[in-house]
């Protein structure tokens, strides 16, 4: 058991570090979607949405980091389930499926997000590259901007809910590890 908890604990300790990095990508992103919402200047605009791509990008592959760390921790639980006592059993499966929830929740954001969001980034840079051009029609020009907020809110959600549920996996993992304690005192 002594070996199970090991790998438990490494896996954890490697997961929160990952969930933490994403978190804080996604909070850049959201930073920069604001700053991109509140420039004036377009080509500046332009220049932002490239940023937030990058930024995006770094999303994507924190994400796929932190689903790695995820599976491994639950193999780790099933492992540890094998050879627990019934009381702590219970604890165990409880915990796997918190945390089965949430990576299967992070995994269909992520995917949604890393895809829809860039779409719409991609949008963007075009509605902002569209309000230069046509600055001197201000009925073009209003609606391009009516286009371009509705595209902020809607990314906005997106990240919103994505930091949010980044949030809710690492209370998981604390949990996770709160239990992995408790098992090194039993064990000891």
């Amino acid at each position: 058991m002594v070996e199970e908890l090991k790998k438990l604990e490494e896996n954890t300790r490697q997961a929160v570090s990952r969930v933490a990095a994403e978190y804080k990508y996604a909070v850049e992103f959201k930073k920069e979607l604001e700053k991109i919402e509140h420039e004036e200047d377009p080509d500046k605009a332009i220049k932002e949405v490239r940023n937030g791509l990058r930024i995006l990008r770094w999303v994507g592959r924190a994400e796929n980091r932190v689903n790695q760390s995820e599976m491994k921790i639950l193999s780790n639980l099933e492992d540890l389930g094998k050879i627990l006592p019934a009381d702590l059993k219970t604890r165990e499966v409880d915990l796997h499926e918190k945390l089965t929830v949430a990576e299967r929740k992070l995994v269909e954001l992520a995917s949604m997000f890393t895809g829809k969001v860039k779409t719409e980034l991609q949008d963007i840079k075009t509605d902002e590259a569209l309000l230069e051009h046509y600055e001197k029609d201000p009925e073009k020009a209003k609606h391009i901007h009516h286009h371009l907020t509705q595209l902020f809110k809607d990314a906005e959600a997106h990240i919103t809910e994505l930091i949010t549920w980044i949030g809710g996996t690492e209370a998981i993992l604390k949990q996770i590890e709160g239990f992995e304690k408790t098992l090194e005192e039993l064990s000891a």
